[in-house]
């Protein structure tokens, strides 16, 4: 088996020797054309943007000071969430709009499937990915260097554009939804404050106190014979026993309710900065400028290319003849 295989790689050597003047020229012939062809390709520059995104909190929440550390760099969920913002069709349509892609990369629009020959355009010369430093890279490819710096710092730019609507959204659905709600508990609170004034019209203010010391009274009046007093005391008590526990319970739920109203005044507060302030939701570390050397075509990568591929197809195919040849003649 070893000889075998020595003899098969002495004559593979012997044929490349003996086709070596046509395998060169074919592929010098091969280079030369690719070389031409790579001439007419149209030269794209490329242009990053290089940020981070911040922690994902509300507007309202930041600049409320819930958290301390608003200004800290998000992790991996914020990476994710900063993604899918970028992938999204609102990004998408408003590049397309702003810089008039349609016609920038001659789209022909009377083809019923031009959109999607949009969009392969645009996920060709644009993308988005998250780098080994959890950074998020925005790339843009263009045949005018300043058309892809601008292109990719307005995505950039756009990021907190999109993730401030949708917070701006929710958050005016949320407020509408905690002003029925304080409403709510305005009316409540009302009402046991009502209930409790006409208890306290009574003589009724705390019941726990009151009870303690009237007991206490009651009492000194019974060792002191003091039945005049007993029985006013008596008469207080009976009152007291009577409206103590519904007093009682009145100021806890009075008590409860205003701590939710404090919440819910919170939360409309939180709300409210949401909708109407606008926060930066990424650190841009390097922003794009125009590249003043192109990055595609490859020209020399282009040729060598050709080249070998040629070289090893004429190897194949001279390989593949001989083989036949021996076994015609065996």
């Amino acid at each position: 088996m070893t000889n075998n295989n020595f003899l098969d790689n002495t004559s593979l050597f012997v044929l490349l020797y003996k086709w070596r003047k046509k395998i060169l020229t074919i592929s010098f012939v091969a280079a030369i054309i690719a070389s031409v062809v790579s001439l007419f390709i149209t030269n794209k520059y490329k242009s990053d943007v290089i940020l981070f995104p911040t922690m994902n909190l509300s507007t309202g929440k930041a600049l409320l000071n819930e958290y301390n550390d608003f200004l800290e760099i998000g992790e991996e969920d914020e990476l994710e969430h900063m993604m899918q913002i970028l992938q999204s069709n609102d990004i998408k349509q408003r590049v397309v709009t702003k810089f008039d892609l349609i016609n920038h990369y001659e789209i022909d629009t009377s083809n019923e499937k031009h959109y999607a020959s949009l969009m392969k355009k645009y996920d060709g010369n644009i993308e988005s990915e998250i780098t080994k430093f959890s950074s998020i890279r925005i790339s843009v490819m263009d045949e005018n260097p300043q058309m892809a710096a601008d292109i990719a710092n307005e995505i950039a730019s756009l990021i907190d554009t999109v993730m401030n609507n949708l917070q701006k959204n929710m958050a005016e659905q949320g407020y509408q939804s905690l002003i029925r709600d304080r409403n709510y508990v305005l009316s409540e609170i009302k009402v046991l404050e009502d209930s409790i004034a006409k208890i306290r019209a009574l003589g009724i203010n705390d019941y726990e106190s009151q009870s303690e010391v009237l007991n206490e009274q009651w009492a000194v009046a019974k060792i002191e014979n003091n039945h005049a007093a007993a029985n006013a005391i008596t008469k207080k008590l009976e009152i007291l026993s009577k409206y103590g526990g519904q007093y009682s319970a009145l100021r806890d739920n009075l008590i409860h309710s205003r701590g939710r109203l404090n919440y819910v005044q919170k939360k409309l507060n939180e709300h409210k900065v949401t909708a109407q302030e606008q926060l930066e939701h990424k650190f841009i570390v390097n922003a794009a400028g125009p590249s003043l050397k192109k990055s595609y075509p490859i020209r020399w990568l282009i040729v060598v290319v050709s080249a070998f591929s040629t070289a090893l197809f004429m190897v194949v195919l001279i390989a593949l003849k001989e083989q036949i040849k021996r076994a015609k003649q065996s």
